[in-house]
């Protein structure tokens, strides 16, 4: 019973501590037609009661390889359900990788420290502390062996404690123990004022800042009102970085990312919103039907371009829907006929070369290329041809250099002209012998 009761308190505590009692209460209403509805406390509570919610928080940490959160996650849930084996297995092999990513690392850094490179056996042994923190090899060597070479002095102020200098410096007071190591400190005592102490510097990855989580939701909260979406995506971005599964953030991000959407739309800038409605989830019927919504009027502007005969920029605008859409037939048809048009008019223009590579582009069962690419080879087959014959006249004239020149251009318009090779042969080796003979 006590034990019950124990458990009792450790997750009500956790629970609140976590920020999951419930969203901030008055948080605007984003979109009637899109924001979902948060859960009521009641509904919440008996979340926190179930296994499954402390197995999802710790996938989602487990993810952003924070093993030692994810494991702590994993130990609640199967504190709630102990006959569950799948939990239990679960917390047995995160144990296991636990131990293999420190060994591995911690191998690493003494090789590392033995070739004397000292900077980089350091930073095996932070990343074996990221998983295992109480690693005694790993703080040996930081504390006894490795001296940092660069570090920040810094006098202790009055009302100074090892918690409050690293969150100063590190952006994270759990990194408090790094002070203590590196300055021989004792963990439970804050140092004196008036201590000079030595700061390692560390690499960016190994200072996580930690964020007040409901300021930086009433802020993004506040900026949703002003319709600064932007900003608020940004801001709950970063607060999923570090609770993956709080709703509140989860759905000011959906609001934001489809307000953002829906102004890129009206801008016309229509690639830019699919993807602002893709970053949406979990994708939803409104979702899906926003992107629909983008893809007409894409598909519209790229009919018009047509019409106006803007091929290229009609391709562009197809291309840009099959990227979101590969299986749209407006779309393909689009692009192949503007691809087929856009060859014709290179053809009419004696641009064979460009023609093909633009009609090579589309897809070749499509009747009108197939059509112009066969139009566009008999083409250059006889300009090649009249090319063939005026380099006969030069040759005949005894312009020698002129007939290569036409041969050549013969060449380029159909390589596999067989009297061009053998007259550019024959007339080149006639200019060899004249040079001798002058």
């Amino acid at each position: 019973m006590k034990h019950a009761l124990n458990l009792f308190c450790l997750i009500i505590v956790l629970y609140f501590v976590a920020g999951c009692a419930g969203p901030l209460k008055d948080l605007v209403d984003y979109n009637d037609n899109f924001s979902k509805k948060t859960s009521d406390k009641a509904s919440q509570s008996k979340a926190a009661f179930s296994p499954s919610y402390y197995m999802e928080k710790a996938t989602a940490y487990e993810k952003n390889d924070e093993l030692q959160t994810a494991l702590f996650y994993l130990k609640i849930a199967g504190a709630l359900s102990p006959d569950d084996r799948d939990i239990a297995d679960k917390i047995s092999d995160l144990e296991s990788t636990v131990v293999h990513k420190s060994l591995e690392h911690l191998q690493k850094g003494v090789n590392f420290f033995k070739n004397k490179q000292f900077k980089e056996a350091r930073y095996h042994f932070l990343t074996v502390l990221r998983y295992d923190p109480d690693n005694k090899e790993a703080l040996d060597y930081l504390q006894n062996r490795l001296i940092p070479k660069e570090y920040i002095p810094y006098r202790v102020s009055e009302n100074d404690t090892l918690n409050s200098i690293s969150e100063k410096f590190y952006k994270n007071p759990e990194k408090a123990f790094l002070i203590v190591y590196f300055n021989d400190l004792k963990p439970d005592t804050d140092p004196l004022p008036g201590t000079l102490l030595k700061l390692p510097i560390l690499e960016s990855k190994f200072i996580r800042p930690t964020l007040n989580i409901p300021k930086e939701l009433l802020k993004a909260e506040n900026l949703f009102k002003k319709r600064h979406y932007k900003a608020v995506a940004s801001i709950t971005e970063r607060i999923l970085q570090n609770d993956p599964t709080n709703p509140t953030a989860v759905d000011l991000k959906n609001s934001a990312y489809y307000q953002v959407g829906l102004q890129l739309s009206r801008e016309k800038k229509y690639g830019e919103a699919i993807d602002m409605f893709k970053k949406i989830t979990p994708e939803s019927e409104v979702v899906n039907k926003s992107i629909q919504d983008v893809i007409e009027k894409e598909l519209s502007e790229a009919e018009n371009f047509l019409k106006e005969k803007k091929y290229t920029a009609a391709i562009a605008v197809a291309e840009n829907i099959l990227s979101h859409d590969k299986s749209n037939k407006t779309a393909r048809d689009i692009m192949n006929t503007a691809v087929c048009q856009n060859g014709k008019s290179l053809l009419i223009r004696k641009k064979y070369a460009e023609a093909l590579n633009v009609l090579n582009s589309a897809d070749p069962g499509y009747e009108c290329v197939g059509k112009t690419i066969s139009s566009v080879k008999n083409a250059m087959k006889k300009q090649a041809e009249i090319h063939y014959l005026q380099g006969v006249k030069y040759f005949l004239n005894e312009e020698l250099q002129s007939a290569i020149k036409e041969w050549e251009t013969t060449l380029t318009l159909d390589p596999e002209h067989i009297k061009a090779k053998k007259d550019i042969k024959n007339a080149k080796s006639l200019l060899e012998k004249l040079k001798k003979v002058k």
